[in-house]
């Protein structure tokens, strides 16, 4: 009998972090802490590593089936976000995001760095990000070392900064519930785009108000993209929300991750020193993702990203045409 079962903590085990990985967002969100868990499930992979050690010391198939379980469980979530995808020629847009970082010792050299993208819209949060304290204004010396070709921004800043090489249309407005945002029409070569840059509230396990906080800027912006029908929309900010908590649904349900889309890994951005999970997104509708890629560590205490995008035809265009 102690032969038949041997392995069988192992399995155990398996099971169990394939019962996580899977049905993650079935668990209470007491304080915050299935957010908590939502947001750190790739790391569960960890475990399947040291399954496979334990399994080979105990030379049993049910120790095996332990971790091939949540082997293949982790596979099929993540899997996908490394298989890259293959579109050729040059992108209509390219969207560069960072959070700089309010404490930046050398907002010059984050400013180089992101110019040395090239970016067609570059969107940086926590640039003087306190309006009452720094009147919505940027730091010059911030934007004198942008590429002067980003000849429009937004007019004020309410923690979160745009610039644009193509003009946008009337006076960006704020997302309703969500203080720290801007949204506008760009006038591209290519056609319209409804832009949202956000920079959305903290994310702190354990103290309620603010998980709550966060959670309720989020529903308001999955609301304010459901209400908008224009079809290309890009959404870009430090969202404070991983690519795997379950509030990030409301998003995905009408958008996509360029991220994901793009098969480049896992794509973490924050801390930046080592970075264990994705805070900064770029999501759309009504466009092709070419390329997605975390830029390399500059000064932030977050990594910037980029997305090269390309419009996607829809019908009212195909009828146009």
């Amino acid at each position: 009998m102690a032969q038949r079962f041997r392995g069988g903590v192992v399995a155990a085990t398996g099971t169990l972090t394939a019962l996580l990985l899977a049905g993650h967002r079935l668990l209470p969100n007491w304080r915050g802490w299935g957010n908590t868990l939502d947001s750190a499930l790739p790391w569960l992979g960890l475990a399947v590593p040291l399954l496979a050690v334990a399994a080979l010391a105990r030379r049993s198939p049910l120790a095996t089936a332990g971790v091939l379980v949540p082997a293949v469980t982790w596979g099929v979530m993540f899997g996908p976000a490394f298989v890259p995808a293959v579109r050729a020629g040059p992108p209509d847009l390219r969207v560069v995001h960072q959070n700089v970082n309010l404490a930046n010792p050398d907002l010059p050299a984050t400013a180089k760095a992101l110019r040395a993208a090239r970016p067609d819209i570059l969107v940086a949060a926590e640039l003087d990000d306190d309006p009452v304290l720094m009147n919505g204004t940027v730091d010059p010396a911030f934007a004198v070392r942008l590429d002067p070709g980003l000849r429009y921004r937004f007019p004020d800043n309410p923690g979160i900064a745009v610039w644009s090489r193509y003009p946008f249309v009337g006076r960006p407005r704020s997302v309703p519930g969500v203080p720290r945002s801007r949204w506008a029409t760009i006038r591209t070569p290519h056609g319209p785009v409804n832009l949202y840059a956000v920079h959305l509230a903290s994310f702190r396990p354990g103290e309620r108000w603010v998980i709550a906080e966060r959670n309720a800027q989020v529903e308001a912006l999955a609301a304010a993209i459901r209400a908008d029908p224009s079809p290309r929309i890009i959404v870009v900010g430090d969202l404070n929300t991983a690519s795997t908590d379950r509030e990030m649904g409301l998003l995905t349900e009408t958008l996509s991750s360029a991220a994901e889309r793009a098969g480049s890994g896992m794509q973490f951005t924050w801390p930046a020193a080592l970075p264990l999970v994705r805070l900064d997104h770029v999501l759309t509708r009504g466009f092709e993702v070419l390329d997605s890629r975390v830029l390399p560590r500059s000064v932030s205490d977050h990594r910037a990203i980029l997305a090269d995008l390309r419009f996607a035809s829809s019908r009212k265009d195909e009828e146009d045409r």
